[in-house]
């Protein structure tokens, strides 16, 4: 049992959805907090709602709205990946409801930006690949995570469940008032061993801002499967 309970709510990453962190939320819950892993519009169980209306917007009212009908307050809100896109949006609209955000190996966009401004090697492919396959509304999964140390039958389990991501995520731009910077207890986790990665630049940003806490994790991209006891102890440093 952890020393003190708290609440958790986890977002997750383009491709997924809530399924993602039911191994870690699982442990979560038995030492005693409460978890959310809700899943984005058009995505996981939710992917019967994909369609090219489905934009970074929609999935910030989505986790917005876990907030509001599940009435929480004081949590710890974090963010996988292209969760820190959405986990950024909330932020800047709930700022008084949150008592810490955590960033793992995610994006951590600017004013006006959006997550293809930071991946521009990539860009191309994908809007081929959204052209061919999905009308220019989706994005195909990319090829399987390279993820050290987790069993052949959970890699094929997640390779399964991964879905297309719509487009419109990726190129909405996120408009920021600033208010989420109202937040204090800030921590930005590293997969330090993801490689080619799009998130050290985030990382490298805001381990010279003050005011935010920074993790290097010795593991590829997906955290919360690889080390999930690392990933749980950190977010527990944020209670």
């Amino acid at each position: 049992m952890a020393d003190k309970n708290a609440t958790f709510v986890l977002v997750h990453g383009a491709w997924g959805g809530g399924w993602g962190w039911t191994p870690m939320a699982n442990e979560m819950r038995r030492r005693g907090h409460q978890v959310f892993t809700p899943t984005l519009t058009g995505l996981g169980e939710r992917s019967h709602l994909w369609d090219g209306r489905v934009n970074l917007s929609t999935h910030i009212e989505d986790i917005c709205n876990v907030i509001k009908y599940e009435r929480l307050k004081d949590f710890v809100l974090v963010g996988h990946s292209y969760g820190g896109m959405v986990i950024t949006g909330v932020a800047d609209r709930l700022a008084d409801k949150i008592r810490s955000i955590v960033y793992v190996d995610a994006f951590l966009p600017e004013n006006g930006k959006s997550l293809f401004d930071y991946t521009p090697a990539q860009n191309d492919a994908r809007l081929a690949d959204a052209g061919s396959k999905y009308g220019g509304f989706g994005m195909s999964p990319p090829g399987p995570w390279d993820m050290p140390g987790v069993s052949a039958e959970e890699k094929a389990e997640i390779e399964a469940l991964r879905g297309p991501q719509p487009l419109a995520t990726c190129v909405e731009r996120i408009r920021l008032t600033g208010a989420g910077n109202a937040i204090k207890n800030k921590m930005y986790v590293f997969a330090a061993n993801y490689s080619p990665t799009p998130f050290r630049q985030f990382y490298d940003r805001v381990r010279s801002e003050p005011g935010w806490k920074t993790s290097e994790v010795n593991c590829g991209h997906g955290v919360h499967r690889e080390r999930p006891q690392e990933l749980m102890a950190l977010l527990e440093s944020m209670i």
